[in-house]
């Protein structure tokens, strides 16, 4: 019965204080820029506002319109039950902790939305499933890439096995190979969570857009799943990089004090990272969409000399 609470603990923390992060990020920006800013709260009252209002459907909307949202939202919340938040136990995680899985669930949710965006029939939401699409064939093998690199030697690779040496010696920190891959998975995590400078989750031009693009015909609360759904896709990447690249103060026990300072450290990390992600939308541009292959090869070479980085040293 403890290991159960502990295992929705850990999964109910990472969907509950995923709107939160989201509004740090834009309150942050807000006083970067000189700008009041939205209340820090208003991604709670903007889901509340969605859910409340009535969904509106698109005539060629079929079944998968209807029942997309909750797919993508159930892998979101299979794939927060997969992530070390205050401890590295295998035994409180699904599928210990595989990377693999762990992957193949976002893979499910991107899939899902890029039906939803395809099932409207809109011509912008199209555009943007392709995009989307097309970036994460180039995004994936970047991240597989830069976990291999630090995971040759977890017996299976998984994140606690991936952390745990880190947490325990802090010599490997700045190993070269460690702090390729850190970069690399890094820039992708701002790729796949929509953020500047590969996208703009604040627009609506429909010359720019990716993600938004597949949530134009959404109303109702099936735009107040996908959203929330995008605030833990956000969530889940910051855990990646905390318990691949920074995992100190996650335990690999069960002990109730413990676990409530690796809870607390795991909150304080994640408001960082919203921070630094704050101030790198605050001082870059969107960049043209024909350059993110070019941003993605990029982190991709990174991950690459992480790996060779690993083999040659």
């Amino acid at each position: 019965m403890r290991e159960i609470i502990i295992t929705a603990a850990q999964m109910i923390a990472i969907i509950l204080l995923s709107p939160l992060l989201q509004g740090v990020i834009k309150k942050t920006k807000a006083v970067m820029q000189g700008r009041q800013g939205p209340a820090t709260l208003q991604p709670y009252r903007d889901l509340r506002k969605y859910w409340a209002k009535s969904t509106v459907l698109s005539d060629s909307s079929s079944w998968v319109t209807r029942l997309g949202p909750y797919f993508a939202v159930g892998m979101m919340v299979c794939a927060a039950a997969t992530l070390p938040v205050a401890t590295f136990s295998s035994d409180l995680l699904i599928a210990g902790g595989s990377i693999f899985v762990l992957f193949y669930l976002l893979a499910g949710a991107r899939f899902s939305l890029v039906l939803i965006g395809l099932d409207s029939g809109s011509a912008f939401a199209g555009m943007g499933a392709s995009r989307d699409l097309l970036f994460a064939v180039m995004a994936e093998p970047s991240v597989f890439l830069a976990l291999l690199a630090v995971g040759l030697t977890a017996t299976p690779v998984s994140l606690p096995g991936i952390g745990l040496p880190l947490e325990q010696h802090l010599s490997l920190f700045f190993s070269p190979m460690r702090v390729l891959a850190m970069m690399a998975v890094f820039l992708i995590a701002l790729a796949e969570t929509g953020r500047l400078p590969v996208d703009n989750p604040d627009t609506h031009l429909e010359l720019t857009m990716i993600h938004e693009g597949l949530l134009l015909e959404l109303t109702g609360r099936h735009l107040a799943l996908v959203t929330w759904g995008a605030y833990i896709r956000q969530v889940l990447w910051f855990t990646i990089l905390i318990d691949v690249f920074f995992p100190w103060g996650i335990t690999s026990g069960t002990g109730v004090m413990a676990i409530a300072f690796g809870f607390l450290l795991w909150v304080v990390k994640c408001l960082l990272l919203a921070v630094i992600v704050a101030f790198i939308e605050s001082v870059s541009a969107k960049m043209r969409i024909f350059m993110v292959p070019r941003y993605l090869s990029f982190a991709l070479l990174l991950a690459m000399a992480a790996l060779l980085a690993d083999t040659v040293l």
